[in-house]
């Protein structure tokens, strides 16, 4: 498969994933034969881009994280959640199980693929609203808590205060949240009460356990203790928390945002590895960093020669070092083991 931009969509191309929307309802499916009307509503929707069959890509494996249903399940039951919290329903015992269900299939697909390289742009969702960021960082806190060999009631806990972790932003004005400027310092204080307010909204509905709700409570604070908003560090930071909040960051730089456009992976990791030990947990970014690709299976990139191509495998402990099939000679360049190719590098990747 390859991951092919909105603007180079073209009729007759071949749909390689799934499209859902923010309430789990499928806008396409796989193997769609895409027609100019298809390309106009993803255009409409604001998606960046999708994966695409094609024979020129046949190596390029990429592997479903989270299958489909799992997918569909778990962004109906966070939107839902987040609608309740914000209409002040009170929350019924059966909707509270139905939640705990959807964890359970999600952590049993984390662990399934614990072993797996998993692609970062792989784990993340089209749109950039509440709710496909809330799954994003569930669902990339739990493959890396998978993969920090964390215990199954560890990762339920760290998956669900994933999902959670902005809830308390429901009941902060929607302008301060959307706002496409600088925030007033009385605008700043207010967005820095959501961990509490959702700590508490979750004390008060729900039965979740203590890990749940200081991972949400949490969730903004730096390991040397600059954080919010009870300026806790080290330690003292729960360790889903500290997963949490690499999860966070990755995903809201990588995303469109009112405030600032996507930034690419590579420079984002490149910006949480220069801030361990000050803003995130070593250990935490020392697994992200030689377990989590930033150049996407599918996904094309330029090289410091000018020749392009994409990424058809990424190679454990040389993340920055991928196997590239070029474009013009279909010949596979393999960056970490070619000694020939040493003296490339990455110079974009084109998402």
């Amino acid at each position: 498969m390859r991951y092919t931009p909105i603007s180079q969509l073209k009729g007759n191309m071949i749909l390689g994933q799934e499209l859902y929307d923010a309430t789990g309802r499928m806008l396409l499916a796989k193997h769609t034969t895409l027609t100019e009307e298809n390309i106009a509503y993803i255009t409409f929707l604001g998606i960046p881009g999708v994966y695409i069959d094609d024979k020129f890509s046949e190596e390029a494996k990429v592997e479903e994280i989270i299958r489909p249903e799992v997918k569909k399940a778990a962004l109906r039951m966070i939107s839902e959640v987040f609608i309740q919290a914000s209409q002040d329903d009170t929350i019924e015992q059966e909707a509270e199980a139905e939640f705990r269900r959807n964890i359970t299939m999600i952590v049993e697909t984390v662990l399934d693929k614990r072993d797996v390289m998993d692609s970062l742009i792989a784990v993340k969702t089209y749109d950039d609203s509440t709710f496909f960021h809330s799954a994003n960082v569930a669902v990339m806190a739990g493959i890396i808590g998978a993969k920090m060999r964390l215990s199954r009631i560890e990762l339920d806990d760290l998956v669900t205060a994933g999902f959670l972790h902005d809830i308390g932003k429901v009941f902060i004005d929607p302008d301060i949240i959307n706002a496409p400027r600088k925030l007033t310092d009385e605008e700043r204080v207010q967005m820095m009460d959501h961990p509490m307010l959702g700590y508490d909204f979750l004390l008060e509905e729900y039965s979740f356990s203590k890990g749940v709700l200081e991972g949400v409570y949490q969730h903004h604070e730096w390991y040397n203790g600059d954080g919010y908003p009870r300026r806790l560090r080290g330690d003292s930071i729960t360790l889903l928390a500290r997963i949490l909040k690499v999860a966070d960051v990755y995903d809201a730089m990588t995303g469109k945002r009112s405030y600032h456009d996507p930034y690419l992976p590579s420079d984002v990791l490149e910006y949480i590895m220069g801030r361990s030990g000050m803003e995130f947990d070593p250990d935490v970014v020392q697994v992200m960093a030689t377990e989590m690709c930033v150049y996407p299976v599918g996904c094309e990139v330029g090289l410091s020669d000018g020749r392009r191509g994409i990424i058809v495998e990424n190679h454990r402990g040389f993340i920055m070092r991928p196997t590239i099939k070029l474009l013009d000679t279909d010949e596979l360049l393999d960056l970490a083991n070619d000694r020939d190719a040493w003296n490339l590098t990455i110079t974009r990747l084109l998402i």
